[in-house]
């Protein structure tokens, strides 16, 4: 019979492998029509940040534009972070046809999350230069709290048409629950079953821009809700050299498009494709 202490440490071990397991195989399936919380992982809960992760964003198999994300803690808390996705101009960039459509100077998003998976608030910024091939400069931001269960986003933009700003209508966020936003990648999705469905808000800063200039009124694109399915099969996919098992899920809604594959493993995200139109296909592959 092992001494008392080394008996209690077995039975603690025992029971936070089984509490983690819970969590991210039982709870998921026992919450059906529930989106996956954010995740954070244990390193940044200690507060040894990620390093940042780099993405190549592909139209029509050409390279368009850099992508990074990352996580970084709120100021002043040891319990917040931003889950942050940041675009920009490949320096080496010659004028590509995916340009002659849009000129994207700078786009910035950025979730609130709190280190168990709520969704405590958002904010995003975007700064076109052209659109279609003619001069388009147009600024738009967008904040907004969780509060009660409902996130209540305002628009400001800055256009051609002078500075406006908007409230857009309150969404609910589920509990422990998330917001699908189209260009922010995360890091890893968890808890994923073949044939897993749920529904969940989501939001577009690009089509947010589009419309609140286009239409010289109200917004009227890039907020609704999107469902979303994970396919039936596994597939490998490379990357990284390496074939890695992967499930796919498809989010669809609204006039948005979007798969998403997924390690099998550690549910990491390593691909992400979102279509706009039939002719403008983002396709967004990790790389570290």
């Amino acid at each position: 019979m092992p001494p008392r202490l080394i008996s209690v440490m077995i039975v603690m071990l025992f029971i936070v492998a089984n509490t983690s397991l819970f969590y991210t195989e039982i709870l998921p399936r026992i919450r059906s029509g529930l989106p996956p919380s954010f995740n954070v992982d244990l390193a940044d809960e200690a507060g040894n940040l990620r390093p940042v992760v780099n993405w190549k964003v592909l139209v029509r198999g050409e390279e368009f534009l850099k992508l990074r994300t990352g996580v970084t803690l709120v100021d002043n808390q040891e319990d917040e972070f931003w889950l942050w996705a940041e675009y920009s101009q490949p320096t080496n960039a010659g004028l590509k046809p995916a340009r002659d459509f849009l000129g994207l100077k700078l786009m910035r998003n950025e979730f609130r999350v709190h280190r168990d998976g709520d969704m405590l608030g958002l904010q995003a910024k975007v700064q076109i230069e052209s659109l279609r091939g003619s001069d388009f400069p147009l600024t738009l931001e967008i904040s907004g709290e969780v509060s009660n269960g409902l996130l209540r986003p305002e628009v400001k933009v800055d256009s051609r048409l002078g500075e406006r700003t908007f409230k857009l209508e309150s969404m609910d966020v589920p509990v422990s629950g998330s917001v699908f936003q189209p260009f922010l990648p995360v890091h890893r999705i968890l808890g994923l079953y073949p044939g897993r469905t749920w529904k969940q808000p989501f939001f577009d800063p690009l089509s947010l821009a589009f419309s609140s200039g286009v239409a010289q009124g109200g917004l009227d694109q890039g907020t609704g809700s999107v469902i979303a399915k994970v396919r039936n099969d596994i597939v490998d996919v490379m990357w990284g050299g390496k074939k890695i098992p992967c499930i796919i899920i498809d989010y669809t809604g609204s006039d948005l498009e979007s798969t998403v594959w997924v390690g099998v493993q550690n549910g990491m995200v390593i691909r992400q494709k979102n279509r706009l139109s039939e002719s403008m296909e983002w396709d967004l592959i990790r790389l570290n």
